[in-house]
């Protein structure tokens, strides 16, 4: 499911035409109801990547490569975050200085390819689960699998309370 665009590409393109015909950006953004920097960012996108780049995007994704030569690109060749957000095709200057700051501290390595929320849990172990009896293999087996998630429980809440006592002692 994409995001809820609030403009459609017809107004965005209105706009624009408007401006490259020799309207000028406060009586453009007075008529459309938005902002002098979202009219320069369509404008400016518009310049370098044509129509193509007023239609929507989802979930698009870097690769740690790419995201490097945009970050290089910024700081050796002095432009500015637009101009390389334009030459880049990337959506908004904010998701460049972010990968900025993630290169300065990190390195390429700063540039995660992980999305969305992370999985804390591990898979379940699996118990056989048959029907009919049970061999005595597989009894114990199950009763192993139950023994070891007890123990990896217990030693996590083991952990969380050391934690919890470690940071107590901190306050003090």
């Amino acid at each position: 499911m994409g995001r809820n665009r609030k403009h459609s590409v017809k107004f965005k393109l209105g706009l624009i035409k408007g401006y490259l015909d020799g309207g000028s950006y406060t009586d453009l953004t007075r008529r459309g109801k938005i902002s002098k920097s979202l009219l320069k960012k369509w404008v400016g996108h518009y310049r370098h990547q044509g129509l193509e780049s007023l239609l929507p995007r989802y979930g698009r994704l870097y690769t740690k490569e790419f995201k490097q030569q945009a970050v290089l690109a910024y700081q050796r060749q002095g432009l500015s975050l637009g101009e390389c957000c334009f030459q880049y095709q990337i959506p908004s200057p904010s998701t460049l200085l972010c990968w900025i700051r993630q290169y300065e501290q990190f390195g390429i390595d700063g540039f995660s390819t992980a999305r969305g929320r992370p999985g804390f849990m591990k898979s379940k172990p699996k118990i056989n689960k048959t029907y009919g009896p049970l061999t005595r293999l597989e009894e114990l087996e199950n009763e192993n699998l139950r023994l070891r998630a007890e123990n990896d429980l217990l030693k996590k809440l083991d952990a969380l309370i050391r934690e919890k006592e470690v940071a107590q002692k901190k306050k003090r």
